[in-house]
Parts: structure tokens; C-alpha cells; sequence
């Protein structure tokens, strides 16, 4: 089963152009700061402005752990909001139109639904 997807219509919409409460532009982090935000901060950029499409200042930087684990405070700070998605989500893939690469919030959050009906 595909547990996430760029293309639209074939699963739950995660983007800002779906359910915006799981956008990387909305979803905000106990410490205030929206997920891209931090994501360009991680990078070792100010704002996402200056961090889109650039690779990060930092050699060695693991991508896909720092850009999950950000999405796993979200998740650890919202557990009804996950549950929730597991819900919305079913088994369709969970969808991001804007994705560029295999580093986006429709596979972050595919891969912590999963792990949250795992461990129930």
C-alpha cells in the first residue's frame, strides 16, 4: 500500500491546498514556530523564503531524520489531531501536490500515522 503521494486527488491532502491543519505552513510547534519555519531554521536559515530550494549550511545534514523528528514534535504536541488524521486518512495515501522530493509532510506524516496504528 502506498502510504503517500504527490498526486492530487489520490489520497487526503495534506498541503495547504487540503487540510491545512497539516500543513507544514500552519501546523505550529510547542515553541510557536510553524513546521517550515523551523525547517528553514534547522537548515540554518532565518525564514523559509531564505531556505526554499536550498541545501542546508551544515555538512552531513540528515534531511529526512531532522525534517521527521520536527514532525514528530508537532505530532507528540497534537495527539488528538494524529488520531484524527489516521481517521481522515483510511487507507489512501496521504497527499502533498507541492512536494518536490521524498523530504515532505505527506511522508513525514504517512510514516507517523503508521507508527501510531503499529502501536495500538
Amino acid at each position: 500500500m502506498e502510504l503517500w503521494s504527490r498526486r492530487v486527488g489520490s489520497g487526503y491532502e495534506v498541503s495547504s491546498k487540503g487540510d491545512k491543519r497539516f500543513s507544514a505552513f500552519f501546523a505550529r510547534l510547542p515553541d510557536g514556530r510553524n513546521v517550515e519555519t523551523a525547517w528553514a531554521n534547522a537548515k540554518g536559515y532565518p525564514n523559509w523564503r531564505a531556505a526554499k530550494g536550498k541545501p542546508a549550511r551544515f555538512p552531513n545534514f540528515d534531511y529526512w531524520s531532522v525534517y521527521k523528528n520536527l514532525w514528530r514534535d508537532w505530532a507528540d504536541a497534537h495527539p488528538e489531531l494524529m488520531r484524527e488524521l489516521v481517521s481522515l486518512k483510511g487507507d489512501k495515501p496521504l497527499v502533498d501536490r507541492f512536494a518536490k522530493t521524498d523530504n515532505n509532510q505527506a511522508r513525514a506524516l504517512a510514516e507517523l500515522c503508521a507508527e501510531l496504528t503499529t502501536e495500538n
